[in-house]
């Protein structure tokens, strides 16, 4: 292998470098650069993995390279595994490959690309030339949002597999540095997070604001408002929402439908795409609004407000059923939820909700459990399904059959008379 090209490439960067900061450079000449440099990344984000892949499969690493690739390309773990994971699946995808290394495609999209793949097929993003064309055009952050939706509305199961997947993976962590610092990190769902992320934003615009009376040396800045915010958001419980619950964690979630109203998919605004059941969970105390748009994204009609449960009426609830209708767990737990589901026409009408804890909540809206009524009230029960016992061999035959008895003749009068069936 002739090593004068990587030579080449060294050199002509260095060229560049000393270029762009010779003082002689024009602004147009320091864009053209960073247009062109695009490919550059891209390339060399491609030679890396493709290097590291032949190195690892001669060495038998076992990795797909990305060890061999963290010690020499000087990267993290998590980077080069993700580096060598987005190039693998562009094996599939040749088209957006080619684009890649053209500098057509800048490699954040593609890695957004490479994951709507894993989650439909390769074939579904690489003859889709919508798609291609937003990768092509938009900023990582706005085609990622895009790429969440498209992949929701291919998705059979209507993401319900996925958001397990991230609900199953959320986690917190402390641990004390060297220096006596505590350190936090976690991982959340795209619901929860967005929840915690807004009673952080609210409670870090409060110190803001108490702040403002404060001498400028001593205010706070942002990021210390928001490790603020999480020592008083969880020390104050006194600070309540406008229904008695705790500090308001109000959301967004928005139920996109096609022209005809039919159902298409609901994300968090700004945010991951949701299944269907975990839309109809939060409908439950959710104030709905329907806004029409044009095909150019124009607003043309904003409906009247649905209003969610009051505070009347939850008191009504708990003094109906003293708790959850499901498990009894305390009243501060529980959440009003809609028997008759709001998107199939049901009112919020006391008759039509029943409390339950958030544990129930998720029984019903998660894994299929049904209201029943009991007496003048309601519980909830588990669904109906069939259950089969542990998959089991026939027995052998035995080795020495039992001696055979001679069969009794039976009277004639008995055989038309039925015998019982036994299974066993």
């Amino acid at each position: 292998m002739d090593f004068s090209a990587v030579r080449r490439v060294r050199d002509g960067l260095a060229e560049l470098i000393g270029a762009i900061n010779s003082g002689g450079a024009s602004t147009a000449e320091a864009r053209r650069v960073l247009s062109e440099s695009k490919a550059f990344a891209a390339q060399v984000a491609v030679l890396q993995a493709d290097a590291a892949a032949l190195a690892a499969a001669g060495e038998r690493h076992g990795d797909g390279g990305a060890g061999v690739l963290a010690q020499a390309a000087g990267l993290s773990r998590h980077d080069a595994a993700s580096q060598v994971k987005t190039v693998q699946q562009l094996e599939s995808m040749p088209g957006v490959r080619d684009a890649l290394t053209g500098g057509d495609i800048p490699l954040a999209n593609v890695k957004s690309l490479a994951r709507a793949s894993a989650q439909t097929t390769a074939t579904q993003v690489e003859h889709d030339d919508t798609l291609l064309s937003k990768a092509a055009s938009l900023s990582p952050e706005r085609f990622a949002r895009e790429t969440t939706r498209w992949v929701a509305q291919r998705q059979h199961d209507d993401g319900e597999a996925e958001y397990r997947r991230q609900r199953a993976r959320r986690r917190l962590s402390f641990w004390k540095g060297d220096d006596g610092m505590v350190h936090l990190r976690g991982e959340l769902d795209p619901v929860t997070g967005t929840k915690i992320h807004k009673r952080f934003l609210q409670e870090a615009e409060r110190l803001r604001r108490h702040d403002i009376n404060r001498p400028h040396g001593e205010q706070r800045s942002w990021s210390q408002r928001l490790a603020d915010s999480l020592d008083t958001l969880t020390a104050d419980g006194s600070r309540k929402d406008s229904r008695g619950g705790g500090s308001a964690a109000d959301i967004t979630i928005v139920q996109h439908l096609s022209a005809e109203g039919d159902k298409a998919f609901a994300e968090v605004a700004g945010g991951a795409a949701i299944p269907q059941a975990v839309l109809e969970q939060h409908f439950c105390n959710a104030k709905i609004v329907g806004i029409v748009f044009s095909g150019e994204g124009l607003p043309l009609w904003r409906g009247t407000a649905l209003a969610r449960p009051s505070r009347a009426q939850m008191d009504a609830l708990i003094a109906r059923y003293g708790g959850c209708g499901g498990c009894e767990e305390h009243s501060v737990a529980c959440q009003a939820h809609h028997i008759r589901p709001r998107s199939q026409g049901g009112p919020t009408d006391i008759d039509n909700l029943m409390p339950l804890c958030w544990r129930c909540h998720d029984n019903v809206h998660l894994h299929g459990w049904q209201a029943v009524a009991d007496g003048d009230r309601h519980t909830i029960a588990p669904p109906e399904r069939i259950r089969y016992g542990p998959a089991r061999a026939p027995d052998p035959p035995p080795i020495h059959s039992p001696p055979r008895h001679r069969r009794r003749r039976t009277p004639a009068s008995a055989k038309s008379e039925p015998q019982p069936l036994l299974l066993c």
